[in-house]
């Protein structure tokens, strides 16, 4: 099985930089390279971010004349437990879904927990700091020490939160600001990327002939098309709909083109039952399997075959596999846009949790989905 790659210089446009990858159309590695992937920039704010304040406490220290070994040793041992449990206080935040809460029940969990986290950092840092030094521990043991410790621990946990909360609000924004650019492109190239001209003006050739042939066949392409077209004027503007939806919309598809080829042409459906309740950027499959019959089969003198299948993988991720007849062979850049639209809906709708591919194999293109279930409490499923 091979892989296709794309070839030329690094992208230099915002869309070439979410399209391109050295593992081909497989997305997952979109952010290795020259781009940070979230999860390393997290650790980078997290570690940079924690050391900056503890230099700050030996920089104030050492202002005052205090700067001591044990100074030294009781600012180190702050600054790890403070990255420490502010890390443990972000896994919370993700496996509770805070970031979908809204702004007035947020703050007052932000509140509540930085007081909490106050109270555990204060005996877990002095209790490792006696382990070192038990004399310099009963010198920190007054109340007002505590109660700066603690008033000053909440602050720090606060201000951790803000930070946190406010880039997230901040990559949402931007997500949604390069969705509805993306929408508004999609409309443009919609004859492109979705029913094609050629599609649509062979479709009725196709009843025209039948009309004195066979009018009870030609009445149920008519059908069957103005079902395709209504239905892509509906929902070309929603995110998802259900795949039971979009499977109507491909099962009448590949009806009409079924007439047109004739025997040139078999279908076959493999569909999980569970998976027609799954959600579905609308038009995807359409758009696949139209690119299939359009570069592959109606290239081919005896014609072929489109198998579609589906399944529920782990009960949580959605597995697409189409697979037809022909040879996958991209050539430049002006080609594909189906596929490079697919790609980049499912890259905003479902950041790095979805995943394309395309292959060829045994005289056969694979083109393989997989998406997780969609959440829609939360538009865009990611969380860092």
């Amino acid at each position: 099985m091979k892989k296709d790659t794309l070839s030329g210089n690094l992208p230099s446009t915002p869309v070439e930089q979410l399209l391109f990858s050295e593992s081909g159309y497989h997305f997952h590695a979109l952010n290795k390279g020259w781009r940070i992937s979230k999860r390393i920039l997290y650790w980078i704010c997290q570690i940079g971010g924690w050391t900056t304040y503890g230099a700050y406490l030996t920089f104030l220290q050492s202002t005052n004349g205090n700067l001591s070994q044990q100074v030294l040793v009781d600012t180190v041992v702050t600054t790890l437990c403070l990255l420490v449990l502010s890390h443990f206080y972000r896994n919370y935040i993700v496996k509770n879904h805070w970031i979908k809460l809204l702004f007035g029940k947020l703050l007052l969990r932000i509140i509540l927990t930085s007081f909490l986290l106050s109270l555990f950092f204060i005996p877990i840092a002095l209790g490792i700091t006696s382990l070192i030094n038990q004399q310099y521990l009963q010198s920190q043991l007054t109340s007002s020490n505590l109660i700066t410790s603690l008033l000053g621990g909440a602050f720090l946990f606060f201000s951790w939160s803000v930070c946190y909360f406010l880039y997230h609000y901040v990559s949402s924004y931007n997500r949604n600001l390069k969705w509805e650019a993306l929408v508004n492109e999609f409309e443009l190239n919609k004859l492109r990327s979705q029913l094609n001209p050629h599609f649509i003006f062979n479709a009725l050739n196709t009843v025209n002939a039948l009309i004195d042939e066979d009018p009870v066949k030609a009445k149920a392409s008519v059908y069957q098309l103005s079902n395709i077209l209504r239905n892509s004027l509906l929902m070309d503007k929603k995110k998802v709909i259900p795949f039971e939806e979009e499977f109507k919309i491909v099962r009448d598809y590949l009806a009409l083109e079924s007439t047109r080829f004739e025997e040139r042409l078999k279908v076959e459906y493999h569909i999980q039952e569970e998976s027609l309740q799954y959600k579905v950027p609308p038009l995807m499959i359409q758009t696949i399997v139209e690119n299939g019959i359009k570069h592959g089969i109606s290239k081919l003198k005896n014609g072929g075959f489109i198998n579609i299948t589906t399944k529920v993988d782990n009960d949580e991720v959605l597995v697409f596999e189409i697979r037809n007849s022909g040879q996958y062979k991209p050539i430049g850049k002006q080609e594909g846009y189906g596929l490079k639209s697919t790609i980049q809906r499912l890259k905003l709708l479902y950041n790095e949790k979805a995943s394309f591919q395309i292959v060829n194999e045994n005289q056969q293109v694979l083109t393989e989905i997989r998406i997780p279930k969609w959440n829609n409490a939360d538009p865009v499923i990611s969380s860092t």
